[in-house]
């Protein structure tokens, strides 16, 4: 067990009263919003625990909880009557879930009109287009954005901003295809004037 996760084990939890008065304030105060999810380290190694985890598998189940024990504080609304605890508890148990095995198919291997037009993008946004919306998943499910970002290991606003850059490049794209069609000969004059003579 690392000397963090024993740290976190022997954190004794909060008095409801300080955790309520911490909780009101951490919307403007770091130092409150950092406290809170200090002195609650201890359910995510707990939760991790439950699961299962040990060794080095532990310490990377408690990185992932921590994740979600501090998207729980942001949320985290202390007259609702929960405790954090309670609160932060799906929170954790989510972040500490793998998210199911993604299949990707590369783009070169799949000839159709929709890999095409993401053949035409920058690499980074043709595979964040492909997995949210199933071009390069072997079901053709598209993925949400935190399974994209957990994929790809980038954050969830890298997954939007990529998403939208990438559709943006697409729209631009399609509004281009008359450009894009064979040229043809230009009708001469003289065949228009002939065509209304009676």
């Amino acid at each position: 067990m690392s000397p963090f996760v024993a740290h976190a084990l022997a954190q004794a939890p909060l008095p409801i009263d300080e955790e309520r008065a911490l909780a009101r304030a951490k919307d403007r105060s770091p130092l409150a919003r950092n406290e809170l999810v200090c002195a609650n380290l201890r359910n995510v190694v707990l939760h991790a625990l439950r699961l299962g985890h040990r060794g080095g598998d532990l310490d990377e189940a408690v990185s992932a909880g921590i994740e979600g024990l501090i998207r729980a504080v942001d949320q985290f609304d202390p007259d609702r009557g929960t405790r954090l605890s309670t609160f932060a508890w799906k929170w954790i148990a989510h972040a500490m879930t793998p998210s199911r095995p993604v299949e990707v198919v590369p783009v070169a291997s799949v000839p159709s009109c929709d890999t095409r037009l993401l053949a035409d993008l920058p690499a980074e946004l043709a595979t964040v287009l492909g997995l949210r919306f199933g071009l390069l998943c072997e079901d053709g499910v598209g993925l949400t954005i935190d399974q994209v970002a957990q994929h790809v290991g980038i954050s969830r606003w890298q997954v939007r901003d990529r998403e939208a850059r990438g559709l943006s490049h697409l729209r631009k794209g399609v509004a281009r295809v008359v450009d894009r069609a064979p040229a043809r000969e230009p009708i001469p004059r003289s065949s228009i004037g002939r065509a209304f003579d009676c």
